[in-house]
């Protein structure tokens, strides 16, 4: 899955960076971790990205990292390349004395080194093929995702499909001022470098292009320097990138040195090579998006039912716009909407819902297939995108849900914040939660590690809406963090904070 985060990343971008008390913070250790992973878990080549902020002078700067690395299965990185985005400047970096540790839950620590120096990383993992990255340098704090390569794939003619694709960070916006923009679209490679059907939208602070095709000289190539890397460049709706290749159905880009200080982070994912219609959309779905507003950072999370011919029912949503707290249905309100699926067939398409006293909310989305899309929300002065997924026709219930989690977090509060870890739910009623984390909160210049928490996920009357997750760190002073939480199935869970203090959304994802 995605990058859903990325958007999120940007956001601590507007507030000061910390010009003083940084540290880490290591409370006494949670009980020994349990599991099946280890370092033999973390063994070949893997594509990652991540886009987060970083201490550029006195203020945090948006800032963008992908590329590559290789685990040999025993702790040690046995090489790789990266590509950064920082305010000085792109790089493209070799990594070289690199290691790495995973404990039985699947949370360990990454550190990659090359010219520059050395970053340092927590992770957790959810399969041997993927995990969630947090960076946890004291000046720079980063969220994103890694996947297993299959480097059968890096040939140009591997790269033959449709893709649907959602950018996002900073670009330039109509009078030259760096801002907020998310990129949404699709496009068909034609497997010899060529780009076929480009279509995108892009949001930039709020303003709207509406749909359009490609500009010309829209293309993708490999780069003969790193062969053995997945690494290419393209041109993509306008944009000049840097790619990885994690397969035939997945790419991570991120804006090259052309385009810089623009910097752009996001995934492009196969798309279903179909004609779809309003009928490709029938059943239902759980979504979250995140990004900006001119009120400050925005997350929004909820659930959806389409019928196959335009309408939209059973919405409920939560959002936290910069601590502004709005449920749907409101109380005492009721929720009406529809959908539209674009006649060109490529899979682009509108939603709108109106809730009678909170007012009307409007997207756009791009479809991979009847069962998965990329996410804008459209609304005046709001920059935010994700992805909806379909939900499960099984039940959702406790003992359904029971099991173990890595999940990946990331919002503002003072700064940003990116959390990473492992949690295990139960089917006891209540304080069914226990688990551990590492995180940094860049406004106060601090990184906690190995932090343990409890807490309790309460399922609502129908657990295909919205449920509560709560949890409370046990170190002295505690923090509680809550959420509503959307169940796509057993496996993915979508989770945004309700707690007016800050903005934080994220995902936990089923262990084995």
């Amino acid at each position: 899955m995605k990058r859903l985060f990325f958007c999120l990343a940007l956001l601590a971008a507007v507030f000061q960076a910390a010009c003083g008390g940084s540290g880490s913070t290591q409370p006494p250790p949670p009980p020994p971790p349990v599991g099946n992973f280890s370092n033999a878990s973390l063994m070949g080549q893997y594509a990652f990205s991540m886009s987060g902020t970083e201490a550029c002078g006195r203020t945090g700067s948006f800032f963008g990292r992908i590329g590559t690395f290789t685990a040999d299965g025993n702790g040690k990185i046995t090489g790789g390349v990266e590509d950064v985005n920082v305010c000085s400047g792109t790089s493209t970096l070799v990594l070289t004395n690199s290691s790495y540790s995973i404990q039985a839950d699947g949370r360990g620590t990454l550190s990659l080194t090359n010219i520059t120096g050395t970053t340092n990383y927590s992770i957790t993992l959810s399969t041997i093929g993927q995990g969630s990255i947090v960076q946890t340098d004291s000046t720079v704090t980063a969220g994103g995702s890694f996947q297993k390569q299959d480097t059968a794939a890096f040939s140009i003619t591997m790269i033959a499909s449709g893709y649907v694709f959602d950018f996002s960070g900073v670009a330039f916006d109509s009078r030259n001022n760096l801002v907020q923009q998310s990129i949404i679209g699709r496009l068909d490679a034609d497997g010899g470098g060529g780009i076929l059907n480009g279509l995108f939208d892009s949001n930039t602070a709020g303003v709207l292009s509406g749909q359009l095709a490609f500009p010309s000289g829209a293309f993708y190539q490999l780069d003969a320097a790193f062969p053995q890397s997945g690494r290419g460049t393209a041109n993509i709706a306008g944009k000049n990138l840097t790619f990885y290749i994690v397969d035939s159905t997945r790419l991570k880009f991120l804006s090259s040195n052309l385009d810089f200080p623009e910097a752009l982070v996001g995934d492009a994912i196969a798309q279903l090579n179909t004609s779809f219609d309003i009928t490709s959309l029938n059943g239902p779905f759980a979504f979250l998006i995140g990004g900006g507003s001119t009120a400050g950072p925005t997350s929004t999370a909820g659930r959806f039912t389409t019928d196959g011919a335009g309408n939209l029912t059973s919405i409920v949503i939560d959002e936290n716009n910069n601590g502004g707290l709005t449920p749907l249905p409101s109380s005492g309100g009721t929720v009406t909407g529809s959908y539209t699926v674009d006649a060109n067939h490529f899979g682009g398409g509108t939603a709108t819902w109106t809730d009678s006293k909170s007012g009307t909310f409007s997207f756009i989305f791009y479809l991979a297939s009847p069962t998965k899309a990329v996410f804008q929300e459209t609304d005046n002065n709001i920059t935010s995108d994700g992805s909806f997924l379909a939900q499960t026709s099984g039940p959702l219930t406790a003992s359904s849900l029971a099991g173990n989690y890595a999940f990946n977090w990331n919002g503002v509060s003072t700064g940003e914040d990116d959390f990473v870890g492992q949690m295990a739910i139960t089917t006891t009623a209540t304080s069914n939660i226990s688990g551990a984390m590492d995180f940094n909160l860049f406004g106060l210049g601090k990184q906690f590690f190995n932090y343990p928490f409890n807490g309790s996920l309460t399922l609502g009357t129908d657990p295909t809406g919205r449920n509560t997750l709560m949890v409370t760190t046990t170190p002295s002073p505690q923090t509680t963090y809550k959420f509503s939480a959307y169940a796509v199935d057993p496996n993915t869970t979508f989770l945004v904070g309700v707690d007016t203090s800050r903005v934080i959304a994220g995902m936990n994802t089923r262990q084995p």
